[in-house]
């Protein structure tokens, strides 16, 4: 009874092995049919082979690089940058480890090249992502030079960048000094517009009273309409010079062209009251300035949301910036030399400089809406 027991068992861990044996086999061979579509190209169907392979021996991190790979070469950074950091935080085989930070740098680098032109905050904090891999990647390999190199190629795109953050933070401030000075210019509007108002309805009190007679009430009349002549082209004047400072990239600019609007608007109520001034017609002379005079009111109102909006936006700025700065001086080393082989393609073990010329010819090209097929790579397992 006892032996049939031990036989059993025997029977039962040989089937186990075997199927272990089997399923490692089966996993070996989805891992090379992903790898010849990985190198023909077919990145999707690749992925779908790695994911047969890890659901056999989910324990395996080769085919999660792999995929890792094959989603950078589809531009999907988010999901190749969550696979790269599962490899090295679960990997015990430090070259593994190494190639998943070097490629966890690489990912960074390239999206933070993409982000360049709509987004140098963004652009600039992944690069400073792309930094911090490498110096990893030379911790465990210091002799890695693909990875120092790397460094000095990021850094050199970083202070680029910090270059061009500074010169829209200095034409921020301009701007933010025009729209200041701006503000003034239609204080001073609203002001005089108000007074002649007053003078207006004075005007046609003193006449309705009795207190002047129409001859020295049009001559009132007159030199008020020259006055609110005067008044109505500084304000068409104003009203041109803030369309001449709306700039598309300024985060106040619709706040800008409707305080404009409102100008054009108020210098319109002003032609219209200088007529009936000219008429000596003081009440409806003074309706239109009123009306004029809330116009004034609400360019104000609209330059002032405008500034308050571009204050925000620059002092997060320089906060993000001051931020970053103080993280890209923590990560600084001496300078090597940065002449690099180039390649026609950037696979994911690519060299910074190798990602900076083909994001260079992908920017080309995306006007045609084409895009460069992928040269057949080395696979790395």
């Amino acid at each position: 009874m006892k032996a049939k027991k031990v036989k059993i068992l025997i029977f039962a861990i040989l089937f186990l092995s075997m199927s272990r044996s089997v399923l490692a086999e089966s996993a070996h061979v989805l891992v090379e049919q992903g790898n010849s579509l990985y190198s023909e190209g077919s990145f999707n169907k690749a992925i779908e082979k790695y994911d047969k392979a890890l659901i056999d021996q989910p324990q395996v991190l080769e085919p999660k690089f792999n995929k890792a790979n094959s989603f950078y070469k589809l531009d999907d950074f988010s999901e190749a940058i969550n696979l790269y950091r599962q490899v090295a935080a679960e990997s015990k085989d430090m070259k593994l480890v190494a190639k998943s930070k070097y490629n966890l740098g690489n990912c960074y680098f390239e999206q933070g090249s993409k982000q360049k032109d709509s987004d140098l905050q963004k652009a600039l904090e992944d690069l400073q992502n792309s930094i911090v891999n490498w110096r990893q990647v030379l911790e465990i390999e210091p002799d890695n030079q693909n990875a120092a190199k790397n460094i000095e190629v990021a850094r050199l795109v970083i202070k680029d960048i910090i270059d061009q953050i500074n010169k829209q933070k200095q034409e921020q401030e301009k701007q933010a000094q025009q729209q200041q000075q701006m503000q003034e210019k239609i204080k001073e509007l609203l002001e005089k517009q108000k007074s002649l108002s007053q003078q207006s309805q004075q005007t046609q009190d003193q006449f309705d009273k009795q207190q002047i007679d129409r001859q020295q009430a049009s001559q009132d009349y007159q030199k008020q309409s020259q006055e609110q002549s005067q008044l109505q082209n500084d304000t068409e004047q104003t009203a041109q010079e803030l369309q001449q400072q709306q700039d598309p990239n300024n985060p106040s600019s619709s706040q800008m062209q409707e305080a404009a609007k409102e100008l054009e608007q108020a210098s319109e109520n002003q032609k219209n009251a200088q007529r009936q001034l000219d008429n000596s017609d003081g009440s409806a002379a003074k309706q239109l300035q009123d009306k004029a005079a809330a116009h004034l009111e609400k360019a104000l109102e609209k330059l002032s949301e405008g500034n308050n909006q571009q204050q925000q936006q620059q002092d997060g700025n320089n906060q993000n910036q001051q931020d970053e700065q103080n993280q890209n001086e923590d990560q600084n080393q001496s300078g090597q030399d940065q002449n690099q082989q180039k390649q026609d393609e950037a696979a994911p073990n690519a060299t910074a400089q190798e990602i900076l010329d083909k994001e260079q010819r992908d920017k080309q090209q995306r006007q045609m809406l084409q895009r460069a097929p992928y040269q057949k790579v080395d696979k790395d397992w």
